[in-house]
């Protein structure tokens, strides 16, 4: 019976390949086929919601309902636009977005060096910062030549404000306790639960860390808007404003509708209506392209948790597994083609033996002689931090937030809970300490102290390798540690950090590192292969239908051949898919 089952399902899985590949092929010939693309032309990004930093392969996150391209792809495509002669100009939406500041670095970056070959960038938006207190949308729009705001918006940015929960009242009242420790007072992420407001090292922390990336944003759009500071700070001081007074004081350039921005668009481009998206430009063969020395791309996305695998088909990718990082690190450290690798991460942290493998296969990439140069996102911290420690350089946004060097540990304890329902827990156990993170009976002081212990044990692990990757000695590394969080200028400061910069920085570092010559071109080659994002559904389908391909499958080549001409190519135990066409993305 079993056998029968598995053989029905993997009939089944081939008729959906089968269907799959024939709905390729009459995109591919039919209505929906990408025309070629205009001899002269404007290249138009939507920018409302800000491109993630890695994208999800789960079904219903990602591949039914999702299709955004990820920040790495959206900043290499700016990177292709600029050196594409028929290529005139930019056209951006903007939107009320409260994305992190790191990935809008990336993107300014990159339109900078967009119009630093001469071509011009304009956004439109319908309002900035209505929408809440945001900063990223603006400091997105000030890269830009030129900012269209509509009549009937407004300027709403008024700062930077981080506001925290503390849940410890409403637990107590409920019954429920929290056991725990940290090290150490800057450690602020158990303070929620342990705490009934800011400790005074943690608000001091939190002060500095917007301070910084305030003052960062500050700098910046004041020298693209051609202002004082000063002046600049006073404006937001003393927001909102209506359309009209943001466009007299400098904040904006231009009052008018989407239709009014466009036009000026068209005027700009000698007349030429031909706007075209960046999944149109994607698709196009004939833009130019990464070619050349190969630099690996290996991503820690999300919370660095232990294990590996896909996981569930219908799970979103919110979780960096450390065995799948450890062995992409490894797979481009054997590659021989592979002359560096750039580790990208964008992590708040997770446990601490994932991490620390991380940082092992980071440290034997290098001795395989392979460069290993770290570019940070939005966040590199704790555990995302301990990653990148034995990279040969780092390099972070000056708004990137990281460092977060220490541990906690936390449990709740819902022994009074459970007594006010009329609940009774008993135990029966084997073993001293059996049972000491119970939820439902309290440690006691020779398990708190083993606790403590254990923290101490990590933190002095996680400071050692701090200190001997970065050189640091005992005073800088305790003022750099005990749970402080940095903004990359800050974590540049102490010693954390190398460069700031984005990921274009990183690859010129690994390049130079490499010996590949600076006015050579490479190509980045993402370790795993991420593949198209269809291409990752249909995999995770067919482990729905647990059907899976033998590595060891070979196909005809008369048969590889036929579908290469639909874009098609088979590969043992894989058969990858074309980009579908710019309606489906």
């Amino acid at each position: 019976m079993r056998r029968f089952i598995v053989g029905f399902l993997a009939t089944i899985g081939t008729l959906v390949l089968l269907a799959v590949v024939a709905g390729v092929a009459f995109f591919a010939s039919g209505p929906f086929s990408a025309k070629p693309l205009p001899q002269q032309m404007v290249l138009s990004l939507d920018l409302r919601a800000l491109p993630p930093e890695a994208t999800s392969t789960g079904l219903l996150s990602g591949g039914l309902f999702g299709g955004s391209r990820d920040i790495v792809e959206v900043v290499q495509l700016l990177w292709q636009a600029a050196d594409d002669p028929r290529v005139v100009g930019l056209y951006v939406e903007i939107g009320d977005e409260a994305g992190g500041l790191a990935r809008v670095q990336e993107l300014r970056q990159a339109i900078a060096h967009f119009r630093g070959k001469g071509k011009f960038a304009v956004g439109f938006a319908e309002s900035l910062g209505s929408g809440g207190n945001h900063v990223a949308d603006y400091y997105l729009a000030a890269a830009l030549e030129q900012i269209w705001l509509q009549p009937s918006g407004g300027f709403g940015i008024t700062g930077i404000a981080v506001e925290t929960p503390f849940i410890k009242g409403g637990l107590d009242k409920l019954g429920v306790k929290v056991e725990g420790g940290k090290r150490y007072e800057y450690k602020s992420a158990p303070d929620s639960f342990m705490e009934t407001n800011y400790t005074r090292p943690a608000r001091e922390n939190l002060q500095q860390l917007v301070d910084s990336l305030f003052g960062q944003f500050i700098a910046d759009v004041a020298r693209d808007r051609k202002m004082e500071a000063g002046q600049l700070r006073r404006l937001i001081d003393t927001a909102p404003h209506e359309s009209e007074q943001a466009r007299q004081d400098g904040l904006v350039d231009k009052i008018g509708y989407r239709a009014d921005a466009l036009e000026d668009v068209y005027q700009r481009a000698s007349g030429k209506r031909d706007l075209v998206t960046l999944a149109e430009y994607a698709g196009d063969e004939t833009r130019p392209k990464q070619s050349g020395d190969v630099i690996a791309l290996v991503r820690v996305n999300g919370a660095i948790m232990s294990g590996g695998g896909e996981g569930s088909p219908l799970e979103d990718d919110a979780m960096a597994k450390a065995e799948d990082v450890v062995e992409a690190l490894e797979n481009a450290a054997q590659a021989k083609d592979v002359r560096a690798i750039v580790l990208r991460i964008d992590s708040p942290g997770g446990t601490y033996p994932a991490a620390d493998a991380i940082a092992d296969a980071v440290g034997r990439a290098r001795a395989a002689g392979k460069p290993v140069i770290v570019s940070m996102g939005d966040v590199a911290a704790s555990g995302g931090y301990l990653a990148a420690v034995r990279g040969d350089v780092i390099v972070a946004q000056a708004t990137t937030i990281t460092a977060s060097i220490g541990v906690f540990s936390i449990w709740p304890m819902a022994q009074e809970l459970l007594t006010s329902l009329g609940v009774n827990v008993e135990r029966v156990s084997v073993g001293r300490n059996a049972g000491m993170h119970s939820t439902f009976q309290p440690p006691t002081p020779a398990q708190r102290a083993a606790t403590n212990r254990e923290l101490d044990v990590i933190y002095a692990a996680f400071t050692t390798q701090v200190a001997e990757s970065r050189n640091l000695d005992a005073n800088r590394i305790d003022a750099a540690a005990r749970g402080r969080v940095f903004s990359g200028t800050d974590a540049r400061q102490a010693g954390l950090v190398d460069e700031l910069g984005g990921l274009q920085l990183a690859l010129n570092i690994a390049k130079a590192k490499a010996g590949i010559g600076e006015g050579r071109k490479v190509e980045i080659r993402r370790y795993p292969d991420e593949g198209d994002r269809w291409q990752r559904m249909i995999d995770r389908l067919f482990k729905l239908a647990t059907v899976t391909t033998s590595s060891n499958m070979s196909m005809p080549r008369e048969v590889r051949e036929a579908l290469a001409k639909f874009g098609i190519a088979a590969r043992p135990g894989n058969v990858r898919l074309p980009p579908l066409p710019p309606l489906w993305r």
